[in-house]
């Protein structure tokens, strides 16, 4: 794919959660600040030495002083950047090095030609993805069309997407963990907000990583609940 160096606007902020991501976080910021330096950074109460990393390199750091989550990370960084910077447009990405930050301007660029409010990244399916992330978010996808109808969100566990300051106004989610992700889609499939998706390169650092059984089981469980009480 095609590598940029395009600048994003002064009214576009990047709100980033980490939780323990010492190992990889002075790359991607590295990565991130040849687009822009509008890059707020929430430390979820980690153990090492993350919050440390993260102040000497930007100037708007937030800290839970215990581990709450990553939907209690993003809206902390999402309520910030709307409320506090004026931004008009957020775009959420991972702070563990599996973003490609050089897509970032490809999300800025289908808000506006697509004139959509909310774009979605959709990670490459190949030989890279491990099965279980395969197959859970082919099911995530359909269980949402099924339950709250629209287009399909292809890719709804990913991380990497991009709203405007409208369209948070109507998603405000109140999932803590790793569920903010399914609740982010039930909403904007529940307000029929316009959206679109694009197609985003990924890097699998540990496929162990993430998604058990037991997180799955939870996850169908909210979506049945987000359909009775949305």
């Amino acid at each position: 794919m095609k590598q940029s160096n395009t600048q994003l606007p002064k009214n576009v902020w990047i709100v980033m959660p980490g939780f323990n991501e010492a190992a990889y976080l002075r790359t991607v910021l590295k990565k991130v600040k040849s687009h822009t330096n509008n890059i707020i950074f929430i430390d979820d109460g980690s153990t090492d030495d993350t919050a440390e990393q993260a102040k000497q390199e930007l100037t708007h750091v937030l800290r839970h002083k215990v581990n709450l989550g990553k939907g209690a990370a993003l809206k902390t960084g999402c309520e910030y950047a709307f409320n506090s910077l004026g931004a008009d447009v957020v775009i959420l990405m991972d702070s563990d090095d599996q973003h490609n930050p050089a897509e970032l301007p490809r999300f800025l660029e289908a808000l506006t030609k697509t004139k959509s409010e909310v774009v979605f990244g959709a990670r490459r399916v190949d030989a890279q993805m491990p099965f279980f992330k395969r197959f859970f978010n082919k099911m995530a996808s359909y269980s949402i069309h099924l339950l709250f109808g629209g287009t399909i969100i292809p890719d709804i566990p990913s991380g990497y997407k991009a709203f405007t300051k409208k369209a948070y106004s109507k998603i405000k989610w109140n999932s803590l963990g790793y569920q903010v992700e399914m609740e982010i889609a039930c909403r904007v499939t529940k307000q029929a907000l316009p959206f679109t998706s694009i197609t985003i390169d990924t890097i699998y650092h540990d496929h162990d990583k993430g998604m058990t059984v037991l997180n799955t089981l939870d996850l169908f469980h909210s979506i049945l609940w987000w359909r009775i009480t949305l």
